[in-house]
């Protein structure tokens, strides 16, 4: 049986579709999460088994105790999945500092602190990914930190994959989401959202919980510092070529 490692598993959205599809594969999946999440917690554990699911509360702002807790952890695995992510709306005409500091740290420097501690418990062939965002891409109005914490990460994890490769065969990847129900709800910008993208609608968890999976196993073994977008084709689209063909109609 293989063993992940999922942070955000108990999180409703990508985090919990992700930790439900290794288990529905036969994987055992520990499951790393925060306080806010603990409900869900109690619900995912009575539906399975100790061997299925464990889980282990962290707090993502005090490396010290985040590290400790890592190393607790006494079985071997075969490979790490970030999917959590936190998100504050700011304002770059009156930018909070310790706000994009603590976005840093949740969105970058704990996964990546993650990654390489669980490294040292990880076997020969083991697979990392790290969910992001289509926002790493693009320019953004308000989420500046958040974006550049996700744009971070997609350099990342070339620095890991360089360095893990040929020593471990360890693969370092990425899953940039685009617009997923249930995530981020915000009605206007997801109506927007389903306006753009080609496919006309917002992404489901489990479809980011499938690339996650696809990435982790033995399909995708030649696949290594690469970014892997599922966003129904949204960072395709030029608005403004869009708007205008759609007025060239009328």
């Amino acid at each position: 049986m293989k063993v992940y490692v999922v942070n955000g598993a108990a999180h409703e959205g990508f985090g919990e579709a992700t930790a439900r599809t290794l288990i529905e594969e036969g994987c055992k999946v520990i499951g790393l999460y925060e306080k806010e999440d603990e409900k869900n917690v109690v619900k995912l554990k009575q539906e399975f088994s100790d061997s299925q699911f464990e889980c282990i509360c962290i707090d993502l702002f005090d490396f010290n105790k985040l590290k400790l807790t890592l190393a607790h952890i006494d079985s071997s695995i075969d490979g790490f999945v970030n999917a959590a992510f936190t998100f504050d709306m700011e304002n770059v005409d009156d930018f909070n500092y310790d706000l994009a500091e603590k976005l840093f740290r949740a969105n970058y420097h704990a996964p990546m602190l993650m990654a390489i501690e669980l490294k040292k418990k990880m076997r020969t062939g083991s697979s990392i990914v790290f969910v992001t965002s289509t926002e790493s891409d693009r320019g953004s109005f308000g989420g500046i930190s958040y974006a550049a914490s996700k744009a971070a990460i997609h350099n990342m994890i070339k620095s890991l994959a360089c360095n893990w490769g040929k020593s471990s065969r360890i693969r370092v990847n990425a899953v940039a989401a685009g617009w997923i129900g249930g995530e981020m709800d915000t009605d206007g910008p997801f109506e927007v959202s389903m306006n753009i993208t080609p496919l006309g609608r917002l992404g489901h968890a489990d479809e980011i919980a499938n690339a996650v999976s696809f990435l982790l196993s033995d399909k995708a073994s030649f696949i290594n510092a690469q970014v892997t977008y599922v966003d129904g084709g949204y960072l395709a689209v030029d608005d403004i070529a869009k708007y205008e063909f759609e007025v060239s109609k009328k």
